[in-house]
């Protein structure tokens, strides 16, 4: 049971469960299924809304089916800043856990004076604000702004508490049947190492919403995360 609740904790923190969206709508809802060696542990409901250049993304995280017997937890997450032809821009990033509350952290991203500030156990801590900086919840926007001509491409992304370098590779293209619908998609990873774990998100042009993502743990264990629902505004 408790690697089930790690294996929810993880695709939680990881990467976003919900892509830049370019639609008229104001507003984007999405919903994901989380499965762990075939077995459903969790449930991810994304909402996007965008307003004049300024968008918010917030994030809930749900145990279900056996888990959910033993496990009573609320994952959140907010991530909002600015919106223009380059892209997201992160100006402040939250994560919630109502069974844990000590675990709760905020960033703040001052582009002006390029800090990020980290609110987290109980202290804060302060370091320079890197270009084109992404949160947990934002990275997955950005995808949708890959640069034209490039296969990798290094980013560095926050997770709240510190700022890590992802390096990203864009592969090829291929065709997902997922409960929502079927896409072609583009598949963009983060390789596991020895000391963190590989990502791969499947994102497509038609929906401008990752289809598909999946986490390979340092250890070998395997998350799966997959769009069941769209609906917008």
């Amino acid at each position: 049971m408790n690697r089930l609740l790690a294996a929810l904790l993880l695709i939680a923190c990881a990467v976003p469960a919900l892509a830049a969206s370019e639609a008229k709508g104001s507003k984007l809802s999405v919903t994901y299924s989380i499965s762990r060696a075939g077995q459903a542990i969790g449930e991810i409901k994304e909402t996007l809304e965008i307003a004049k250049g300024k968008y918010r993304l917030g994030s809930t995280t749900i145990p279900v089916g056996v888990l959910a017997i033993f496990v009573k937890e609320t994952i959140k997450k907010v991530s909002s800043g600015t919106l223009d032809s380059a892209g997201f821009r992160p100006q402040q990033y939250s994560y919630r856990r109502s069974a844990k509350p000590k675990k709760n952290l905020d960033a703040q991203f001052d582009w002006g004076k390029k800090t990020a500030t980290f609110n987290f156990d109980g202290k804060s801590e302060a370091q320079a604000l890197p270009e084109q900086l992404q949160d947990l919840l934002s990275l997955g926007y950005q995808l949708r702004y890959w640069p034209k001509g490039q296969d990798s491409l290094r980013l560095p992304v926050s997770n709240g508490k510190k700022i890590t370098e992802y390096d990203l590779l864009r592969s090829g293209e291929e065709q997902l049947n997922v409960p929502a619908d079927s896409f072609r998609t583009t598949r963009y990873t983060r390789e596991r190492t020895a000391d963190d774990d590989g990502i791969t998100v499947w994102v497509s042009d038609k929906l401008a919403a990752p289809i598909k993502i999946t986490i390979t743990e340092k250890k070998g264990a395997h998350t799966e995360q997959v769009l069941t629902r769209v609906t917008g505004e």
